[in-house]
């Protein structure tokens, strides 16, 4: 039911030292601590009845003065369950006494403080339980982890029993003989660093990259089944790494013609699925962060900025891959709902704190439809949602016919499509679509209550949105695009700055909740190499070098890339970030921005590099769990790079800026690269050259 260290002793100690003495405790664990801090986690927190102090030194310190175990509660705002959690933990005055006095309780936001988040998986796959959060964990002052439990809102054991269970325990160990259990979870802790940190060992990397990138390329196109329509090892998360990767091989010249009609085959099959499901919101728009069980047409009804940003990315190079328009409009869709949804008043972006819901607050039935809408629109909506009277939802993710005669709501055709199924001018049709759609979403609204916004400014979220503003630009060509990826990046730079370091929130926090982590750099890397590919402006090179170099000095260690940096470590485990647990991997955008600054002659320390290159043998074997380091590696092993001549036409440059941002490499021309004026040189994986002065011949040379 759950891990801990401190309880497998051996033999009975004969004179157990008497119980913690009382001591008088900070007057600041005597209040709730968390109600001046940035984030989505903590402010959703600031009234509880638990007094929850910050994930600081000082914290730990107060801990130790006041003999106390500390409860910490690792959650992530992405993730749904956190609200009911601890709203489950203090509606017992008992249970909030309990915490309150014989601990000293902790709330953790797992994604600003990264290595912790990682760190859960890790903890759940030693007590062989899939991961979970929150998850509760007990730890000593020093940071060693003594009793930990993964948590679900949902399950079969309520929270209130599941704390009571490791509370008796661990606080009875604590009180029999606190000397032993503080000594034999630090030497827990010690092994579990000896295991983490042996991971580069265990890690086999690959001695023939460019062979094995080719080798998961087939491996995550042989995971979809286009009979049974199903993704193995994808899980419920919306695929918008697998999207990506395999878009960008369908129109990669460097790959065989076998692999990359394989990859776009995979690409148009998934999106069969995909856009006419229910992930795809026609109320607000937005995508759904994942699927409750193996049907897209059950999605978890969640969403965050993040999600939103990472998908319409992938869409836009699928969109690039396929030509269906369909895509774009979804993927600009998303851009627009991320927009109204996670701007924040300082004009950047916020995570998005997950909402809980009944999953029945987003369903309907065909009379609920025909009680809100005239019979003539509630004809045509039924029709192009999929409904019917018993129901629209796969038996298999229904299985005890929970939601009998329920449908969710996806749209397979374009308002164009539709209009023209009904005979009727899109000039007339487009507002009366809109006015159903504002229909059905206030009668929804209602069902699920008033919900609350996140206005807490957030670098990772405000990145993405940068990159998914250079996404549009070179899928549409509009210049509004450019400009707000532009603005926007800008405006992260003096927001999220701290000197040459970043940070995660707008406002100054203590180092180990606010200061970036390893994968906030890559992030901003990736940002700011995505804006230079699509303006040519060399402030952007210059500012992602700078980037590197600060991040080489923080997250380089012997053997390892650091996720945390030194300032900012609470617990002293080797905690790196190496496959795609909740997003992208910082590994993935590391290796990704050396390849790409490598190429623009601005190469990483050489110590840097070395972490962030090798490709593991596992992502051939699991690569949906790696597609962003195939991604890299694919840019690294087989290089398209297009070098940039004097005097081009406009035109010819704008071409050159709307070409794939990140897997055709840019770099200004050289004397030695003896480039005729008003010409590009592009340079094939097979180390071939050819010349392009036109926007024509620059398109028939880089995308097949």
């Amino acid at each position: 039911m759950f891990g801990t260290s401190a309880c497998r002793k051996a033999e009975s100690v004969a004179n157990k030292p008497d119980a913690p003495p009382a001591v008088a405790t900070a007057t600041e664990l005597e209040s709730n601590g968390i109600t001046s801090l940035p984030g989505a986690i903590y402010r959703s927190q600031a009234k509880s009845p638990i007094h929850w102090q910050p994930w600081t030194r000082q914290t730990m310190e107060r801990a130790r003065n006041a003999n106390r175990l500390v409860f910490a509660v690792v959650a992530l705002p992405q993730h749904p369950g956190l609200q009911s959690v601890l709203t489950a933990l203090a509606d017992n005055p008992e249970r909030v006494a309990a915490i309150n006095g014989d601990y000293v309780p902790i709330l953790i936001d797992g994604d600003a403080s990264r290595e912790i988040g990682i760190l859960t998986t890790d903890l759940c796959l030693e007590i062989k339980r899939s991961l979970q959060l929150p998850l509760f964990i007990w730890m000593t002052p020093g940071g060693d982890p003594v009793a930990w439990i993964p948590v679900a809102p949902s399950g079969t054991t309520s929270v209130a029993e599941l704390f009571n269970q490791s509370h008796l325990m661990v606080s009875r160990m604590w009180r029999d003989d606190f000397e032993y259990v503080v000594k034999n979870s630090r030497l827990d802790n010690a092994n579990r660093r000896n295991r983490l940190g042996a991971r580069k060992n265990t890690n086999v990397m690959s001695k023939q990259p460019g062979e094995d990138v080719l080798r998961g390329l087939r491996q995550l196109a042989s995971c979809y089944d286009p009979v049974s329509r199903s993704f193995d090892e994808a899980g419920g998360l919306f695929p918008a790494g697998a999207i990506d990767l395999l878009a960008t091989a369908a129109i990669h010249p460097g790959l065989p013609e076998e692999t990359r009609t394989r990859c776009l085959e995979t690409v148009r099959e998934l999106l069969v699925d995909l856009l006419p499901s229910a992930m795809f919101d026609p109320l607000e728009g937005g995508v759904f962060s994942s699927r409750l069980k193996n049907s897209w047409a059950l999605p978890g009804f969640y969403r965050d900025c993040v999600s939103q940003s990472r998908a319409a990315v992938a869409l836009m190079n699928a969109h690039r891959a396929t030509g269906d328009k369909r895509v774009l409009d979804k993927a600009l869709g998303l851009i627009s709902f991320a927009e109204k949804s996670y701007s924040t008043s300082e004009g950047v972006f916020s995570a998005g704190m997950v909402e809980e819901s009944n999953t029945s607050a987003w369903l309907w039935s065909v009379e609920e439809i025909e009680k809100e809408l005239p019979p003539d629109d509630a004809a045509w909506w039924i029709r192009v949602t999929g409904m019917n009277g018993l129901g629209n939802l796969p038996s298999e993710v229904d299985p005890r016919r929970e939601y009998f005669r329920s449908n969710s709501l996806g749209i397979a055709k374009s308002l164009e499509q539709i209009a023209a199924d009904l005979s009727e001018p899109l000039e007339t049709f487009a507002p009366r679509f809109e006015r159903v759609r504002k229909t059905l979403l206030k009668v929804r609204n209602t069902r699920l209550g008033p919900l609350v916004g996140d206005d807490c400014s957030h670098a990772g979220a405000t990145f993405r949105m940068v990159s998914a503003y250079a996404a549009a630009f070179t899928a549409t060509g509009d210049e509004k695009f450019r400009e707000r990826a532009t603005m926007l990046l800008n405006k992260a730079r003096t927001t999220f700055s701290d000197g040459p370091k970043l940070r995660m929130f707008s406002k100054e926090t203590p180092n180990p909740i606010g200061e970036g982590r390893a994968f906030l750099y890559g992030l901003a890397m990736q940002a700011a190499l995505d804006v230079a590919a699509v303006t040519s402006e060399k402030k952007w090179l210059d500012w992602s070098e700078d980037l590197a170099t600060t991040a080489a000095e923080l997250f380089t260690s012997a053997e390892f890339l650091k996720e945390c940096p030194d300032a900012a470590t609470i617990i002293d485990l080797p905690v790196t970030d190496l496959s795609m647990l909740f997003d992208d991997s910082t590994a993935g955008l590391i290796s990704f921005a050396e390849c790409r600054l490598s190429v623009a002659e601005r190469p990483l320390v050489g110590t840097f590099s070395a972490l962030a290159t090798p490709l593991p043998t596992s992502s051939v074997v699991r690569p949906i769990l790696h597609t962003d380091l195939l991604q890299a590696t694919l840019a690294r092993e087989n290089k398209v790079i297009i070098v940039m001549g004097e005097a081009i036409s406009p035109e010819l440059k704008l071409a050159a800026e709307r070409l794939p941002m990140r897997m055709i490499q840019r770099r200004a021309g050289k004397a030695k690269d003896e480039i005729p004026a008003g010409s590009i040189k592009i340079i094939l994986a097979n180390g071939n050259t050819k010349l392009a002065s036109t926007p024509a011949a620059l398109a028939e040379a880089t995308l097949p």
